[in-house]
Protein backbone atom coordinates (compact mmCIF):
# COMPACT_ATOMS: atom_id res chain seq x y z
CA UNK A 1 0.00 0.00 0.00
CA UNK A 2 1.57 3.28 -1.11
CA UNK A 3 1.59 6.24 1.21
CA UNK A 4 0.92 9.74 -0.01
CA UNK A 5 3.95 12.00 0.18
CA UNK A 6 3.42 15.01 2.45
CA UNK A 7 4.61 18.20 0.78
CA UNK A 8 6.63 20.55 2.95
CA UNK A 9 6.51 24.27 2.34
CA UNK A 10 9.48 26.29 3.54
CA UNK A 11 9.19 29.74 5.10
CA UNK A 12 10.96 32.85 3.74
CA UNK A 13 13.59 32.48 6.46
CA UNK A 14 14.25 28.84 5.57
CA UNK A 15 14.42 29.58 1.85
CA UNK A 16 16.88 32.41 2.50
CA UNK A 17 19.11 30.13 4.60
CA UNK A 18 18.87 27.40 1.96
CA UNK A 19 20.05 29.83 -0.74
CA UNK A 20 22.98 30.98 1.38
CA UNK A 21 24.04 27.38 2.07
CA UNK A 22 24.05 26.52 -1.64
CA UNK A 23 25.97 29.72 -2.42
CA UNK A 24 28.55 28.85 0.23
CA UNK A 25 29.34 25.58 -1.60
CA UNK A 26 26.98 22.97 -0.13
CA UNK A 27 25.67 20.38 -2.59
CA UNK A 28 22.02 20.76 -3.63
CA UNK A 29 21.41 17.10 -2.76
CA UNK A 30 22.68 17.57 0.80
CA UNK A 31 20.74 20.81 1.29
CA UNK A 32 17.54 19.14 0.01
CA UNK A 33 17.99 16.32 2.53
CA UNK A 34 18.64 18.77 5.36
CA UNK A 35 15.44 20.75 4.68
CA UNK A 36 13.46 17.59 3.82
CA UNK A 37 12.40 18.78 0.37
CA UNK A 38 12.91 17.29 -3.12
CA UNK A 39 15.91 18.42 -5.19
CA UNK A 40 13.46 19.95 -7.68
CA UNK A 41 12.17 22.26 -4.90
CA UNK A 42 15.72 23.45 -4.24
CA UNK A 43 16.09 24.25 -7.95
CA UNK A 44 12.80 26.20 -7.93
CA UNK A 45 13.90 28.18 -4.87
CA UNK A 46 17.22 29.04 -6.52
CA UNK A 47 15.36 30.13 -9.66
CA UNK A 48 13.39 32.64 -7.51
CA UNK A 49 16.47 33.58 -5.50
CA UNK A 50 16.33 37.34 -6.09
CA UNK A 51 12.65 37.65 -5.15
CA UNK A 52 13.22 35.66 -1.94
CA UNK A 53 16.27 37.72 -0.92
CA UNK A 54 14.38 40.97 -1.64
CA UNK A 55 11.40 39.79 0.44
CA UNK A 56 13.69 38.76 3.32
CA UNK A 57 15.60 42.07 3.34
CA UNK A 58 12.48 44.24 2.97
CA UNK A 59 11.07 43.08 6.31
CA UNK A 60 8.45 40.59 5.11
CA UNK A 61 7.58 38.19 7.93
CA UNK A 62 10.24 35.49 8.04
CA UNK A 63 7.62 32.90 8.99
CA UNK A 64 5.55 33.70 5.88
CA UNK A 65 5.54 31.04 3.17
CA UNK A 66 4.26 33.19 0.30
CA UNK A 67 6.00 35.82 -1.81
CA UNK A 68 2.80 37.59 -2.80
CA UNK A 69 3.29 41.33 -2.40
CA UNK A 70 0.69 43.49 -0.67
CA UNK A 71 -1.44 45.72 -2.92
CA UNK A 72 0.01 48.90 -1.39
CA UNK A 73 3.57 47.77 -0.79
CA UNK A 74 4.94 51.34 -0.57
CA UNK A 75 2.48 52.19 2.23
CA UNK A 76 3.38 48.98 4.08
CA UNK A 77 7.10 49.78 3.90
CA UNK A 78 6.60 53.40 5.04
CA UNK A 79 4.52 52.30 8.05
CA UNK A 80 7.11 49.62 8.93
CA UNK A 81 10.00 52.12 8.86
CA UNK A 82 8.02 54.54 11.05
CA UNK A 83 7.16 51.66 13.42
CA UNK A 84 10.83 50.63 13.72
CA UNK A 85 11.86 54.21 14.48
CA UNK A 86 9.14 54.62 17.13
CA UNK A 87 10.00 51.33 18.85
CA UNK A 88 13.71 52.21 18.89
CA UNK A 89 12.63 55.16 21.04
CA UNK A 90 10.61 52.75 23.23
CA UNK A 91 7.34 54.50 22.34
CA UNK A 92 4.07 52.58 22.89
CA UNK A 93 2.21 51.96 19.61
CA UNK A 94 -1.47 51.05 19.27
CA UNK A 95 -3.35 49.57 16.33
CA UNK A 96 -5.36 52.78 15.93
CA UNK A 97 -2.19 54.83 15.69
CA UNK A 98 -0.76 52.49 13.04
CA UNK A 99 -3.91 52.90 10.94
CA UNK A 100 -3.75 56.70 11.27
CA UNK A 101 -0.10 56.70 10.14
CA UNK A 102 -0.97 54.38 7.22
CA UNK A 103 -3.63 56.84 6.01
CA UNK A 104 -1.16 59.72 6.38
CA UNK A 105 1.51 57.88 4.36
CA UNK A 106 -1.01 56.81 1.70
CA UNK A 107 -1.89 60.47 1.05
CA UNK A 108 1.77 61.46 0.83
CA UNK A 109 2.52 58.54 -1.52
CA UNK A 110 -0.38 59.34 -3.83
CA UNK A 111 -2.55 56.33 -2.99
CA UNK A 112 -6.07 57.85 -2.65
CA UNK A 113 -7.79 54.43 -2.86
CA UNK A 114 -5.97 53.02 0.15
CA UNK A 115 -8.28 52.27 3.09
CA UNK A 116 -7.39 50.97 6.53
CA UNK A 117 -9.41 48.30 8.27
CA UNK A 118 -9.00 45.72 11.00
CA UNK A 119 -8.23 43.18 8.27
CA UNK A 120 -5.47 45.32 6.76
CA UNK A 121 -3.96 45.91 10.20
CA UNK A 122 -3.94 42.20 11.09
CA UNK A 123 -2.40 41.28 7.72
CA UNK A 124 0.25 44.01 8.09
CA UNK A 125 1.13 42.77 11.59
CA UNK A 126 1.38 39.19 10.31
CA UNK A 127 3.58 40.21 7.37
CA UNK A 128 5.92 42.16 9.65
CA UNK A 129 5.97 39.69 12.58
CA UNK A 130 4.39 42.18 14.98
CA UNK A 131 2.37 41.14 18.02
CA UNK A 132 0.70 42.76 21.03
CA UNK A 133 2.61 42.79 24.33
CA UNK A 134 2.26 44.51 27.67
CA UNK A 135 5.15 46.88 28.43
CA UNK A 136 6.70 45.97 31.78
CA UNK A 137 9.26 47.77 33.93
CA UNK A 138 11.77 50.38 32.94
CA UNK A 139 14.61 48.19 31.63
CA UNK A 140 14.99 50.28 28.48
CA UNK A 141 15.38 53.63 30.24
CA UNK A 142 18.36 55.61 29.00
CA UNK A 143 21.21 55.40 31.51
CA UNK A 144 22.57 58.49 33.31
CA UNK A 145 25.97 57.78 31.76
CA UNK A 146 24.56 57.90 28.22
CA UNK A 147 22.69 61.14 28.97
CA UNK A 148 25.82 62.77 30.41
CA UNK A 149 27.89 61.67 27.42
CA UNK A 150 25.30 62.98 24.94
CA UNK A 151 25.10 66.37 26.69
CA UNK A 152 28.89 66.61 26.87
CA UNK A 153 29.91 65.31 23.43
CA UNK A 154 26.94 65.67 21.06
CA UNK A 155 24.73 68.55 22.16
CA UNK A 156 27.42 71.30 22.08
CA UNK A 157 28.11 70.56 18.39
CA UNK A 158 24.40 70.73 17.56
CA UNK A 159 24.08 74.12 19.26
CA UNK A 160 27.11 75.74 17.58
CA UNK A 161 26.09 78.95 15.82
CA UNK A 162 22.77 79.30 17.65
CA UNK A 163 21.85 81.68 20.46
CA UNK A 164 19.88 80.20 23.41
CA UNK A 165 16.86 82.29 22.42
CA UNK A 166 16.85 80.58 18.98
CA UNK A 167 16.83 77.00 20.33
CA UNK A 168 13.32 75.67 20.99
CA UNK A 169 11.96 72.51 22.56
CA UNK A 170 8.43 71.23 21.97
CA UNK A 171 6.60 68.24 23.41
CA UNK A 172 3.06 66.90 23.42
CA UNK A 173 1.08 65.39 26.26
CA UNK A 174 -2.40 64.00 26.81
CA UNK A 175 -4.70 65.81 29.21
CA UNK A 176 -7.42 63.59 30.73
CA UNK A 177 -9.41 66.56 31.94
CA UNK A 178 -12.23 64.50 33.50
CA UNK A 179 -10.06 61.77 35.04
CA UNK A 180 -9.96 61.67 38.86
CA UNK A 181 -6.68 60.93 40.74
CA UNK A 182 -5.76 57.37 41.73
CA UNK A 183 -4.79 58.43 45.27
CA UNK A 184 -6.93 60.02 47.96
CA UNK A 185 -6.96 60.85 51.63
CA UNK A 186 -9.35 58.72 53.66
CA UNK A 187 -9.98 57.47 57.23
CA UNK A 188 -7.68 54.69 58.43
CA UNK A 189 -10.52 52.31 59.20
CA UNK A 190 -12.40 53.00 55.94
CA UNK A 191 -12.01 50.85 52.83
CA UNK A 192 -10.96 52.77 49.74
CA UNK A 193 -12.61 51.90 46.43
CA UNK A 194 -11.98 53.47 43.05
CA UNK A 195 -14.51 53.95 40.27
CA UNK A 196 -14.17 53.66 36.53
CA UNK A 197 -11.91 56.38 35.13
CA UNK A 198 -13.21 58.81 32.52
CA UNK A 199 -10.84 58.58 29.53
CA UNK A 200 -12.09 61.73 27.77
CA UNK A 201 -8.97 63.66 26.71
CA UNK A 202 -7.39 66.37 24.61
CA UNK A 203 -3.80 66.66 23.36
CA UNK A 204 -1.60 69.61 24.27
CA UNK A 205 1.66 70.74 22.71
CA UNK A 206 3.93 73.02 24.72
CA UNK A 207 6.98 74.82 23.31
CA UNK A 208 9.51 77.33 24.61
CA UNK A 209 13.03 78.49 23.84
CA UNK A 210 16.14 77.64 25.86
CA UNK A 211 16.47 80.89 27.82
CA UNK A 212 12.72 81.09 28.53
CA UNK A 213 12.31 84.44 26.81
CA UNK A 214 9.65 83.17 24.40
CA UNK A 215 6.85 80.69 25.02
CA UNK A 216 4.75 79.66 22.05
CA UNK A 217 0.99 79.78 22.33
CA UNK A 218 -0.37 76.54 23.81
CA UNK A 219 -1.74 74.18 21.12
CA UNK A 220 -4.87 72.23 22.08
CA UNK A 221 -6.22 69.39 19.92
CA UNK A 222 -9.76 68.25 20.62
CA UNK A 223 -12.45 66.29 18.78
CA UNK A 224 -14.67 69.17 17.69
CA UNK A 225 -13.85 72.15 15.47
CA UNK A 226 -16.69 74.20 16.94
CA UNK A 227 -17.56 72.99 20.46
CA UNK A 228 -20.70 74.49 21.95
CA UNK A 229 -18.73 75.86 24.89
CA UNK A 230 -16.82 78.15 22.47
CA UNK A 231 -19.98 79.69 21.03
CA UNK A 232 -19.72 83.47 21.03
CA UNK A 233 -16.04 83.41 22.09
CA UNK A 234 -13.95 85.74 19.89
CA UNK A 235 -10.52 85.15 21.44
CA UNK A 236 -8.84 82.21 23.15
CA UNK A 237 -5.46 82.03 24.93
CA UNK A 238 -4.69 78.79 23.02
CA UNK A 239 -4.53 77.61 19.41
CA UNK A 240 -7.26 75.04 18.72
CA UNK A 241 -7.22 72.17 16.23
CA UNK A 242 -9.45 69.10 15.98
CA UNK A 243 -9.70 65.60 14.59
CA UNK A 244 -11.80 62.53 15.41
CA UNK A 245 -9.19 61.07 17.82
CA UNK A 246 -7.92 64.34 19.38
CA UNK A 247 -4.42 63.26 18.34
CA UNK A 248 -1.40 65.10 17.04
CA UNK A 249 -0.98 64.50 13.29
CA UNK A 250 1.83 65.22 10.89
CA UNK A 251 -0.22 67.92 9.16
CA UNK A 252 -1.02 69.72 12.42
CA UNK A 253 2.60 69.50 13.59
CA UNK A 254 3.94 70.93 10.32
CA UNK A 255 1.43 73.78 10.43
Amino acid sequence: MSTKRVLKTLSIDEKFRLIKEVESGSRKKDVAAKYEVPASTVSTILKNKQAIITAFESGVSGSSKRLKKPTYEDVDKAVLEWFKSARMQNLPISGGLIKEKALEFSRKLGQPNFKTSTGWLENWKRRCDICHKKACGESNDVSDEDCTKWKRDVLPHLLEGYQPRDVFNADETGLFFKCLPNNTLTFKNQKCHGGKHNKQRVTLMIATNMDGSEKLKLLLIGKSNQPRSFRGVKWLPVECKANSKAWMTGAIFEE
